[in-house]
């Protein structure tokens, strides 16, 4: 069963084996995100080539056929599969695993050991979503109705920044671990710092904050409520 998980890729290497549309999509993906991206194939997508002359890729030109998927494994840390074919796919879930390299499979939605999902997002706050296979076109449904909903609540992303600086503000302060979980959601579910936050507010909200702890830490208040804040 796969676990939804952000992983760092700059500096990561990926090996994409196909350099059409799907090719050509995956391979910008992870440029974005600072990997070293090598394609393999016969033939490229003009994309491709403009990349390749900003020193955005490295290409190679070779057949599937050709390719020493061992040698591949040993040396990128994900592969992904953007051929049409899957007559190669066992093969190089075999050799990756031998060199434990990840494998997108985006021929195979069943078989692939990494899903690349449609993502969204604003000001800090990220969500990727995924029917894993079963269909695109209401993955990427879902992907707009949560960016339309996310766009229309500004208040989310005050309120993120103010919890982010209690964290940091907690964190500067040596506030110890037990009474940092135990003020998170006492902050957060203070009706004055609520309202601050729907207000935009953001400052004002971090100033309470600060006040709270501070009324924690001194001994003035006692932190009852408990919970664990991810």
């Amino acid at each position: 069963m796969r676990i939804p998980l952000y992983i760092e890729f700059s500096g990561k290497k990926v090996a994409v084996i196909g350099g059409g549309g799907v090719g050509t999509l995956r391979a910008k993906k992870f440029v974005e995100v600072g990997a070293e991206v090598t394609v393999f194939s016969r033939e490229f997508s003009d994309e491709l080539k403009l990349m390749s002359e900003r020193g955005e890729v490295k290409l190679v030109e070779a057949s599937a056929d050709d390719l020493d998927f061992d040698e591949i494994a040993k040396n990128f840390d994900l592969i992904v599969v953007a051929v049409g074919s899957k007559e190669f796919n066992d093969r190089i879930i075999e050799a990756a695993s031998k060199y434990r390299a990840m494998v997108n499979l985006a021929n195979d939605a069943r078989k692939t050991e990494v899903v690349v999902p449609f993502e969204g997002g604003k000001d800090g706050i990220r969500f990727a979503v995924t029917t894993e296979g079963k269909s695109g076109v209401v993955a990427r449904k879902v992907k707009e109705l949560f960016q339309k909903a996310l766009e229309e609540q500004e208040e989310l992303v005050h309120f993120l920044k103010a919890m982010d600086y209690l964290k940091e503000y907690m964190k500067s302060n040596e506030v110890p671990v037990n009474l940092r979980m135990k003020l998170y959601p006492i902050v957060s579910s203070n009706e004055e710092f609520l309202e601050l936050v729907r207000e935009g507010k953001v400052d004002e909200a971090k100033k309470l904050a600060e006040k709270i702890v501070e009324d924690y830490v001194s001994g003035r208040k006692k932190a009852e409520e408990g919970g664990i804040q991810f």
